[in-house]
């Protein structure tokens, strides 16, 4: 008898018990990947079918790395915006002069 009534109780809760981990898991996921950078670049997601829409070029004027402290430093800063199928991502790609380094970073955007 006992085992009856625990197997009626026990039985509801584990069916949903599943339904909730993924409903929780998902939404994590989710959001986990709205916050990390994306691990391709803007040529990357062109080759797979994203269309530039807008580009965005400006330039930052920062202070000088030793031995070159004495000099300005300017930081290239191109954005470009890119779409496909109704989503959005925004890369931001950065040339240094001093350090003569360019950085890519690219994120999808939250609806």
């Amino acid at each position: 008898m006992i085992t009856n009534c625990l197997q009626r109780v026990v039985s509801p809760v584990s069916r949903r018990v599943p339904t909730v981990v993924t409903f929780f898991l998902v939404g994590v996921l989710t959001s986990i990947s709205w916050a990390q950078p994306l691990e391709v670049g803007v040529y990357d997601l062109t080759r797979q079918g994203w269309q530039v829409t807008a580009i965005t070029e400006r330039n930052e004027r920062r202070p000088g790395i030793a031995p070159y402290a004495e000099l300005w430093r300017i930081v290239s800063v191109t954005d470009y915006r890119l779409e496909k199928s109704g989503q959005v991502i925004i890369c931001e790609m950065r040339y240094d002069s001093q350090r003569d380094r360019q950085d890519e970073t690219c994120m999808l955007k939250a609806p």
